[in-house]
């Protein structure tokens, strides 16, 4: 057990528990507070009559991929103070089929990456979400950074891949949205992901911040909700995958411009900025496809 604060071990590959599970059995009610909390209510996340019923949004899976690094990532060790300096940097989902009322799904969680980077040291973890019947439903890729963390040890996949910076892609904002500070009080409760840096304004200010700061996978998902209701992607289309790099705090009060840009026939780039042109999401893409 380690007890030094600022540094990361990376556990022995013989280590058992190095793949963490969990199971959850999603039902309608969490579904719709979820998609109630990011401020989407259209049919086919909310309405229980909707035609074929209603789906999980597009990033939900991060409430049941929390659980297993609420405490850290699988496969390495870390103190408590150590824990709270991570920041979430970088987020890939790949959506291979909706996720459902009545399902039960066992969520898969691994170290995929542990490097040192200068004074500090990136994580990566891998998490796949199967149907009871054994079905990939979900795949995401998500990086933590810890600064001024000393990494003992590594971890290093056959195939690195991060979300990178973009250049010479133009992008035209298409709508706005703005938060207040009661949205991560209700993300936290619907999503079932407690950090008290969003919710209580006592470790916001302890931490430095001038305020809390909405978590970013909410600020993602009002993105994505915000891209598919201003038409950006095709009437219809399916969400196929998300990624994108989180460049920015994003506190109560600020009012958020998504910008979009199409890069293909199946995906579209994006950003989000705040008023002062800062980034809070950079990098982003979503890919999509089309109902057969």
């Amino acid at each position: 057990m380690i007890t030094e604060d600022r540094i990361i071990r990376v556990l022995p590959a013989d280590t058992p528990g190095l793949v963490r599970a969990v199971e959850h059995v999603i039902d309608d009610r969490w579904l719709r507070a979820y998609a109630a909390s990011v401020g989407d209510t259209r049919p086919e996340f909310f309405d229980l009559e909707h035609s074929g019923g209603i789906i999980g949004h597009p990033v939900f899976p991060v409430c049941i991929e929390w659980p297993l690094v609420e405490h850290g990532a699988p496969g390495i060790e870390l103190t408590v103070n150590t824990l709270r300096l991570g920041l979430h940097v970088s987020h890939q989902m790949r959506l291979h089929a909706p996720l459902r009322p009545a399902q039960r799904v066992r969520t898969e969680a691994e170290l995929y990456l542990a490097e040192a980077r200068t004074d500090a040291t990136l994580i990566a973890t891998r998490f796949r979400t199967y149907s009871s019947d054994g079905e990939l439903l979900v795949t995401t890729l998500l990086h933590m950074l810890y600064r001024g963390v000393r990494l003992e040890g590594s971890k290093t996949p056959d195939h690195p891949h991060e979300v990178t910076p973009r250049s010479g892609t133009d992008l035209a904002p298409i709508a706005k949205f703005t938060v207040d500070a009661t949205n991560a009080v209700i993300y936290t409760e619907c999503a079932r992901i407690w950090n008290p840096i969003h919710t209580d304004i006592r470790v916001a200010h302890a931490a430095g911040l001038p305020d809390t700061v909405l978590h970013g996978t909410e600020t993602l998902a009002r993105a994505v909700s915000t891209i598919s209701r201003a038409s950006a992607l095709p009437a219809g289309a399916v969400v196929t995958g998300i990624g994108c790099r989180f460049t920015g705090p994003v506190f109560p009060g600020a009012t958020l411009t998504v910008s979009t840009a199409d890069l293909s026939e199946d995906s579209v780039a994006f950003d989000v900025q705040d008023t002062n042109g800062t980034s809070a999401i950079s990098d982003g893409t979503i890919t999509f496809e089309l109902p057969s």
